[in-house]
């Protein structure tokens, strides 16, 4: 359908006439005359689909929001938009597709692309918590191990528990102490297997954030220190 200047301008001013808390109202209208909206000047276009996009996110359509996110940063690339609002876009859709992903519990797509934001932007606390936060919700193989061996041990050591009550306190009260110690030492053994796999895992997720800040701040004074 063609549309003429004036339509375009109404389907505009109809667009920015909602109330902007109205997410649900924002994503019905874009999606109702998307195809209007799309023959709106660059200008237009961007804040409408960047409105939508916004709205998409907050009304927890994270698999839309993806897509969108994607649609806008190549209009980013390809129309040169540094700023919207002032506002760095780019760093905005790229964090906003990150946060979509991680609703969508897809971690490593989520810290593939904070670990990119991280190499442009690596004093971004923010940025780098987040990162942190999805590798510690990814489980690598080594600590499903950990976690399976403390497991075992906790068996192992209610095993040992009903084996001191129904057997050796009846039958050999010489060895309840050693049956004692041995269940302790059980039950101890899984405790400590278990936080050091944790506390592994927190250190590594750590390491691996901060050796990429590093690396990125030392990469970016490079290119701003002058020439020897």
């Amino acid at each position: 359908m063609h549309y003429l200047p004036a339509q375009r301008l109404k389907l505009y001013r109809n667009f920015k006439a909602i109330d902007a808390v109205d997410c649900h109202g924002i994503v019905r209208f874009f999606e109702r005359f998307e195809d209007g909206i799309r023959t709106l000047d660059d200008d237009e276009y961007f804040d409408c689909a960047f409105t939508y996009t916004e709205a998409l996110f907050e009304t927890g359509q994270y698999g839309k929001n993806v897509v969108m996110c994607d649609h806008l940063l190549e209009l980013v690339i390809t129309q040169n938009i540094e700023t919207w609002d002032g506002t760095d876009i780019y760093a905005k859709l790229l964090l906003r597709k990150a946060a979509s992903l991680h609703q969508l519990a897809e971690y490593a797509r989520s810290a593939h692309i904070l670990r990119e934001y991280i190499k442009i932007y690596p004093n971004d606390r923010f940025a780098r918590h987040f990162l942190y936060t999805c590798l510690t919700r990814q489980k690598p193989r080594w600590l499903a191990k950990t976690r399976a061996m403390a497991i075992s041990l906790a068996f192992l050591a209610v095993a040992a528990v009903a084996i001191e009550l129904f057997v050796v306190r009846p039958f050999f009260l010489d060895y309840y102490e050693k049956s004692l110690l041995a269940h302790n030492f059980l039950l101890g053994s899984a405790i400590f297997v278990l936080a050091a796999g944790e506390l592994r895992q927190v250190w590594l997720c750590r390491r691996a954030v901060g050796t990429l800040a590093r690396a990125a701040r030392d990469r970016q004074q490079q290119k701003t220190s002058p020439e020897e």
